[in-house]
């Protein structure tokens, strides 16, 4: 997952390359023309915000945490030693446009913290995608590499890095995203509380984040950035499958005015799989492309 894209204009719809079902993770977790790259990674960016989601705040108990550190580091403990370190996965996306829906696919590769391969399998041509180190991204065509740039990603932070790097970390790394880690409250979202960092009650623009309170996992972020003289925001909604007992991003929707207009969802997921290191080399790029 990334601060991702927008599927390729593909013919074909996202329903012929959808898989068998999955658990879905319940409240309690377990203990346990085509699109070059270099365009993808600026359609990620597309502005849109969405209204705010929120009711009364629901009683968290005595010992929640009350401050963004406690909650990075309560992340982190909760999950201890139940947190996946690599990840492998095929990607079903659909984007929506004003010509309709185009489906694309890709492969990608994680590890936890700080790497991310993401292969574009159709409709680009092989050797085509994106690669995401720390906080830098490197954009393939074809095989060859196109570009390199300093990339935050808040996503894969919160959703995955979180669990791994210390809280002090976190707390740089949103800082650096945006995100004012000052601001913190109780919430509701989708009936459950939650916690939230990086805006008021009542603001649904400026870059945040909601935390589930009983299951400590990330299920939404808005993320804003200033590009070209104005104010991008991308709201992203997450739900989660279990996966041998390991909390699994199962959909991702990200939302323009309120409006879903990309929407990616995990199949085939393999945890915790040997990934080698030359899969996150820019320069050995070409040697890890899967097979068509």
């Amino acid at each position: 997952m990334v601060v991702r894209a927008i599927g390729p204009h593909s013919s074909f719809r996202i329903a012929s390359l959808e898989a068998p079902a999955v658990p879905v993770l319940t409240r309690r977790p377990m203990l346990r023309p085509r699109l070059r790259p270099a365009a993808v990674l600026a359609l990620l960016l597309a502005p849109g915000c969405a209204p705010a989601i929120r009711e009364a705040a629901t009683d968290v108990g005595p010992l929640a945490p009350t401050s963004a550190q406690q909650l990075v580091e309560r992340m982190r403990g909760d999950w201890a030693g139940k947190w996946y370190e690599s990840l492998e996965f095929r990607q079903l996306n659909t984007a929506t446009t004003r010509s309709g829906e185009h489906a694309s696919e890709w492969m990608e590769r994680q590890r936890v913290p700080g790497l991310l391969r993401i292969d574009f399998v159709s409709p680009q041509p092989n050797g085509s995608g994106l690669l995401y180190r720390g906080d830098s991204v490197y954009t393939f065509d074809a095989g060859a590499q196109t570009g390199a740039a300093r990339q935050p990603h808040p996503l894969r932070l919160l959703s995955a890095d979180v669990y791994a790097l210390p809280g002090e970390a976190t707390i740089a790394a949103l800082t650096e995203a945006g995100v004012d880690v000052a601001q913190f409250r109780v919430d509701q979202w989708q009936g459950q509380p939650a916690y939230v960092v990086g805006a008021p009650a009542g603001d649904s623009t400026a870059s945040q984040f909601w935390v589930d309170a009983e299951r400590m996992l990330l299920v939404r972020l808005v993320w804003a950035q200033e590009a070209g003289g104005r104010t991008v925001v991308t709201d992203y909604h997450v739900t989660y499958q279990d996966v041998g007992g390991f909390a699994v991003p199962q959909e991702i929707v990200f939302l323009r005015g309120g409006r879903p207009y990309f929407r990616e969802r995990y199949a085939d997921v393999r945890t915790n799989v040997p990934l080698d290191s030359a899969l996150f080399d820019p320069a050995q790029w070409a040697r890890g492309a899967p097979a068509r």
